[in-house]
């Protein structure tokens, strides 16, 4: 620091700094103050007097004082490190205190990072920095930008637990999931006793859809945690996902035993009982969760899912009427809109797609802030052949939502069933480079050069990684399958069909596959058998006169 001008009988305005140091480390903070605005007098175009009155203000908790006076020093010298450093600290904290608006806290997050970016520059490494800036590029979905920050603390501090658990953070919200699975698998290796890091690597691989995997590490987390039903019940949801409802159905039980009658364990059990094909437990469940909690919507849409699975279509929508328009407050605009989507597809599956556009319509507007209800519309739209206003619709819900996977993906359905294959083409291949992991983007795409009999070699590949995200996911499987039948490589194709079919027995579109692979390998009967399953099961995405042709066909074919 310059010293400022001073005759024999004054001290300079060096001899004030040192002095306020020293007044601060006695205790003595408004001399230590003073001292330093006495620096500040002395040496008016310097820079440091200002910035160390501000680091003073705050280590004294006094954010508005530290602020103003770190401002001042950078009128001085826009780049002094100190100044900068506090300000963006202390902007960083304003930031997280309660009562800042959204409009207020950007502002204080972008010029915190600014200041702390000077700071940074060309300096010593400072690790309470690097932490600080890093947890700003967050906040600021700049996740990228904080990894490397975060690299480095952990290089230097590999015990800091925090550190690897925003590290992981970091690579997943910057599109490196594997990476972020490595993060607190490594964090793991060296505190095996670190739940927080075990917990978040489960939530990681459900935002992946790794259902397996996020089940095994629930299963871990329990151990740690054998009476805690809210992770048995996390575990339980991974296992369904993961299509192993016999595993959930016994996490289920054993947590009750724990908790009797509670509601979400008791809707878990219904789901279980219901993917095992017992409708008749599952039904039974649902309906004593509906009595002994009337107003508990997860009841009557549990019920109504396990009517749908039964075929009683319209049992559900009587069913959902009564409940739709009991739930007609604002503050019950979400639990509607499901219920409405639920008597919605009902209405779909009775061929009365006007009524059922009519009911997701209205879910929307009942909840017009979830894009799930503006991509079930879409597919609504798309299934009644409005192919127009189902592009409409999605392009509508693009600019609400504008990074909205689920309303990319029907978007593309709708310009798929359109004709513009194209446009689908293009929109699917942006939804996979989004997400290499999206199976159900993979799998439409491979589906569709199947189906179109194009591009099969890449349609294999597609729907091959599609399965290793859901390796027994029955529509996958077909897709797989009939791909396979469009290669001419039946042999290939009977292993998938055969269990896609298996596992679907109603779905019409599998069965009518597997019946034309059937004919191909010259096995007529089995093919007739398949395609009565096909006349005999949901009917969707079919032409029942081709259906017939083909067995009518196959039938004269039997008696030669």
């Amino acid at each position: 620091m310059q010293a400022g001008a001073a005759t024999a009988d004054q001290p300079t305005a060096e001899y004030y700094f040192v002095l306020g140091r020293h007044l601060e480390g006695e205790g003595q903070i408004p001399q230590a103050i003073d001292a330093l605005k006495k620096a500040i007098q002395l040496a008016p175009q310097t820079a440091e007097p200002r910035a160390e009155l501000a680091a003073l203000y705050a280590r004294q908790d006094r954010a508005a004082e530290a602020v103003a006076a770190a401002e001042d020093a950078l009128k001085v010298d826009a780049r002094n490190r100190e100044a900068n450093r506090i300000l963006g600290s202390m902007l960083a904290a304003l930031s997280d205190e309660r009562g800042r608006t959204a409009a207020q806290r950007e502002a204080d997050q972008t010029r915190a990072i600014a200041a702390l970016e000077l700071a940074r520059a060309n300096a010593i490494p400072d690790l309470s920095l690097d932490l600080t800036l890093a947890r700003l590029y967050m906040q600021r979905d700049r996740s990228a930008d904080a990894v490397p920050l975060l690299r480095h603390i952990l290089d230097e501090q590999p015990s800091f637990d925090d550190g690897w658990l925003l590290l992981s953070s970091a690579l997943e919200d910057s599109g490196h999931g594997d990476e972020a699975a490595q993060a607190l698998q490594q964090a793991l290796e060296q505190k095996p006793s670190l739940a927080r890091a075990r917990v978040q690597l489960a939530e990681l691989y459900e935002h992946q859809r790794k259902w397996t995997q996020a089940a095994d590490t629930w299963a871990k987390v329990q151990e740690g945690n054998p009476r805690n039903t809210t992770i048995a019940s996390r575990r339980a949801s991974a296992l369904l996902n993961a299509g192993k409802p016999g595993d959930a159905k016994s996490v289920v039980a054993e947590a009750l035993k724990l908790q009797p009658g509670d509601a979400q364990l008791s809707y878990l059990l219904a789901q279980s009982e219901r993917d095992l094909g017992n409708l008749d437990a599952a039904e039974t469940i649902a309906r004593q969760l509906r009595t002994s909690r009337p107003d508990d919507v997860r009841g009557v849409y549990l019920l109504a899912q396990i009517l749908e699975s039964r075929g009683r279509h319209q049992e559900v929508v009587d069913l959902l009427k009564p409940e739709i328009a009991r739930l007609d407050g604002d503050d019950q605009g979400a639990q509607a809109a499901l219920l409405l989507d639920t008597q919605g597809l009902a209405l779909q599956e009775l061929q009365r797609h006007d009524q059922a556009i009519a009911a997701f319509k209205q879910a929307v507007e009942r909840a017009p802030d979830d894009s799930t209800r503006h991509a079930v519309l879409i597919q609504g739209l798309v299934s009644a052949n409005h192919s127009a206003e189902a592009i409409a619709a999605a392009e509508a819900a693009r600019k609400k939502f504008p990074d909205d996977s689920g309303i990319l993906y029907q978007l593309g359905a709708a310009l798929d069933k359109s004709g513009r294959h194209g446009d689908a083409e293009r929109t699917f291949r942006d939804l996979i480079a989004q997400d290499p992991l999206d199976a159900n983007a993979l799998n439409y795409l491979g589906y569709m050069f199947a189906e179109n009999a194009t591009q099969l070699d890449e349609a294999v590949s597609l729907i091959e990684r599609a399965l290793q995200v859901e390796p027994e996911n029955p529509s996958f499987l077909d897709s797989l399958g009939w791909a396979y039948v469009q290669q001419g490589k039946f042999d290939l194709a009977d292993a998938p069909l055969t269990k896609a079919a298996e596992k679907m027995p109603k779905n019409s579109v599998i069965q009518e596959h597997l019946g034309d692979l059937r004919l191909k390998q010259n096995r007529p009967t089995d093919a007739i058998a398949a395609w009565k399953r096909a006349l005999e099961g949901d009917g969707d995405s079919i032409d029942r006169g081709k259906i017939q042709q083909k067995i009518n066909g196959a039938v004269k074919q039997t008696k030669k």
